[in-house]
């Protein structure tokens, strides 16, 4: 048990210095990453993330070229995934060739189990992000996001 905390210790702390690197900002409310959750962003990447709170089995991927901005106090429950990015299916080496875009993400947000953020999204502050969404575009602030595609629900 000793050597997986250790392990596990030293996962982390090799995360945070890989993110932090270039002048970034990447901020924990819960302290750590979760091991079962992976936080990529390539150099060149940019990307500012305060106070998120991550559960497990979590994604993020932030490619070259590609902007993620995180605000406070944002929660991500178990199983969500971000891509600032899509794949160019038209291109003759669709597996190395992407569309970059970026997500912004307000504070005070919640994004509930499962939930997908895909490339130009847009979720504004005090929102609410239903369980098994995929999110899409421009959300305002103050709205219950559901669905899939997701749709502003009501104002909360």
């Amino acid at each position: 048990m000793k050597m997986i905390r250790t392990f596990t210790f030293i996962y982390r702390a090799w995360i945070q210095h890989r993110l932090n690197r270039n002048g970034n900002f990447l901020k924990f409310k819960n302290k750590t990453l979760p091991f079962s959750s992976q936080i990529d962003c390539e150099n060149g990447a940019k990307y500012k993330i305060e106070g998120l709170i991550l559960r497990d089995r979590c994604s993020v991927r932030v490619r070259k070229g590609g902007n993620l901005n995180i605000g406070d106090n944002v929660a991500f429950n178990n199983n969500c995934t971000i891509f600032d990015h899509d794949h160019d299916y038209m291109s003759k080496n669709r597996m190395d060739n992407y569309k970059i875009g970026s997500i912004m993400i307000g504070k005070n947000v919640w994004i509930g189990a499962n939930v997908t953020i895909l490339k130009n999204s847009v979720i504004g502050d005090n929102c609410v992000v239903g369980a098994g969404s995929v999110v899409r575009g421009e959300y305002h602030s103050n709205t219950l996001i559901v669905g899939n595609p997701a749709v502003e629900k009501k104002v909360i």
